[in-house]
């Protein structure tokens, strides 16, 4: 699958979310240059969301999603997404979308799509009582589309992070989800490293996330303040993985993440001594 066309750098993260048809069940999505050289994963994730939501029933949102990763793309051009439906239903579809670009696939998802019904509504989680607000917290340099800002725990990868898309972005909820798809990429790494012995020195580490999952549970806009409280679940074989819990600022439960990723010793260079 070859992708050569090039596409103007997005302006706002309405822009980044913007995909153009192609041909049926195709778009063509633009690539926000973040200086690394590399797309970052939420990208892949929040347009891979967009393309299979514009292929549902109207009033469908998304309610999971399971993406992997495959390779590195690259920052500096546009990345084609392709839909296959999978199932409709009367009250769920399913899609699985392969994002590529002139090297071949970088990253898969599938996703699940939901028409809201009217149900039981009860909460087990909360939002722990010693989280800070979030303007208690300083802020960090932001992405290109957000803010953040996070608490951290002796020096270690952040606990709890307040984030929130910089610009207004309407009221159209899949367009929140994708936003959150976006920025739940952010944090998750770093909470699953904590455990390692190399989490104070990622020099030392060859680390990549590997596969990423949401489901999200209740409305919300993600252009307001929402709580990722993150947590490392340790490592081994050469992966470690973390959860995160995800509030708005009312305290209600809004989305849970998961993601695995690589946690290995880098090696030397062939030929190094």
């Amino acid at each position: 699958m070859q992708v050569t066309v090039s596409l103007p750098p997005p302006e706002d993260l309405k822009a980044l979310l913007t995909l153009d048809p192609v041909k049926p069940d195709a778009f063509l999505a633009p690539t926000a240059d973040n200086g690394w050289g590399r797309i970052y994963g939420g990208q892949a994730i929040a347009q891979g969301l967009r393309a299979a939501g514009h292929t549902v029933g109207d009033g469908q949102l998304p309610h999971s999603l399971h993406a992997y990763f495959i390779r590195e793309g690259d920052e500096k051009a546009p990345v084609l997404y392709e839909v296959e439906r999978i199932r409709d239903g009367r009250s769920f579809s399913t899609r699985q979308v392969v994002a590529y670009q002139a090297g071949g696939a970088i990253s898969t998802l599938i996703a699940s799509f939901h028409l809201p019904e009217e149900s039981e509504d009860a909460q087990r989680s909360h939002v722990p009582a010693d989280a800070p607000a979030p303007l208690d917290v300083p802020a960090e340099p932001t992405d290109l589309f957000f803010e953040t800002r996070p608490t951290r725990i002796d020096a270690g990868p952040a606990r709890w992070a307040w984030m929130r898309a910089t610009e207004d972005l309407g009221d159209d909820p899949a367009l929140h989800a994708c936003a959150l798809a976006y920025l739940s990429d952010e944090h998750l790494l770093g909470a699953a490293l904590s455990a390692h012995s190399g989490a104070r020195d990622w020099e030392s580490l060859m680390t990549a996330s590997l596969d990423h999952a949401i489901w999200f549970h209740r409305p919300f806009r993600i252009d307001d303040w929402v709580l990722f409280d993150l947590h490392g679940h340790g490592n081994a074989d050469a992966r470690a993985f973390a959860t995160s819990l995800v509030f708005d600022a009312a305290g209600r439960q809004i989305a849970t993440v998961a993601q695995e990723g690589l946690a290995r010793a880098r090696r030397p260079a062939p030929g190094a001594p």
